[in-house]
């Protein structure tokens, strides 16, 4: 198999491969030193993060090898919610790179950051490398402001405008706590959601819960136009979530994402992996057609550069 190339599909889906639309890549200047890295930038948070837990690494050319091992045929890199804009110009620097190397196989977020000069320039300038969304964001991390930030309107009035999803890194409000948590208030992302009804949102991490208010009716008109991925599901719920969660919000709604290179099983694991999880989905108790949506369909109705 060479890089860069298609796979063939996996029975994990269905009928069809997947899609992944929640992974991480960094070069090897990354991999080789992150705290190092991170000293350099001045990225105390991202290093809290990834200092302690389950955490792997890959580059691109390891990315493309775990695809192929394991039928996935598509991922969306995420970028991240850097601290300096500086940082964020960086990244979309790499997901330049590598979505030029590997335009089959690769589609990336744009990273921005309310502090850059121009916000609006950069992501016009990530449209033409081959940007395709915004994310991962979570605002508090850059801006005391967060959200009130006023670049914010700017980026927010361009995202919508270009059918651009805006990728959210959301935590439960309930739940464990972990290095460098920052807890994201739900009814403050359920306001954004009403204050903006025509952006497109993609809430990682199962929404930090959202699906489970989806019968609140304030939340349900709300929730319009949110999509959630299930990236680190294992490390967050029990499989159950994927059954409960169909049946609250509907499996249109729900996008396969995994956090690559996370290891979602750290007991299992030592290299990151996609098997577990996938024999996971597999063994969710869904039907073929509502994996099919999950794992390849929806994201294809989302986001042109998936389009079957």
């Amino acid at each position: 198999m060479v890089l860069g190339k298609k796979k063939a599909s996996n029975p994990c889906a269905g009928s069809s491969s997947i899609f992944d639309a929640h992974v991480h890549c960094y070069p090897q200047a990354v991999i080789k030193d992150p705290f190092g890295w991170a000293r350099q930038q001045g990225e105390e948070h991202w290093s809290h993060l990834v200092g302690k837990g389950p955490q792997g690494w890959a580059g691109p050319e390891a990315l493309l090898r775990a695809m192929d091992a394991a039928g996935i045929e598509k991922v969306l890199l995420q970028a991240w919610y850097w601290e300096h804009p500086a940082t964020a110009e960086l990244q979309n620097e790499w997901h330049a790179e590598w979505i030029e190397r590997f335009p089959e196989r690769l589609c990336a977020c744009a990273s921005v950051h309310p502090d850059m000069e121009d916000p609006l320039c950069v992501l016009e300038e990530s449209r033409q490398w081959g940007a395709c969304a915004v994310g991962e964001c979570l605002p508090q991390v850059q801006s005391p402001t967060g959200w009130q930030h006023p670049a914010w309107k700017g980026i927010l009035e361009w995202t919508t405008r270009a059918g651009w999803p805006i990728c959210l890194h959301l935590t439960e409000t309930v739940g464990h706590t972990y290095p460098g948590r920052v807890e994201t208030p739900l009814m403050e992302v359920v306001q954004l959601f009403e204050d903006h009804p025509r952006q497109k949102w993609l809430c990682a991490h199962w929404g930090g819960g959202l699906p489970f208010h989806h019968l609140n009716r304030r939340v349900r008109r709300a929730l319009g136009q949110v999509w959630f991925d299930t990236a680190a599901s294992p490390l967050l719920y029990d499989r159950r979530i994927w059954r409960i969660a169909c049946d609250l919000v509907g499996p249109e709604k729900i996008i396969f994402g995994s956090d690559f290179p996370l290891l979602l099983y750290p007991s299992q694991q030592t290299e990151p992996d996609w098997s577990p999880f996938l024999a996971e989905f597999a063994q969710s108790g869904l039907s073929e057609t509502e994996r099919g949506l999950i794992g390849r369909r929806n994201l294809s109705a989302l986001i042109p550069a998936f389009r079957l």
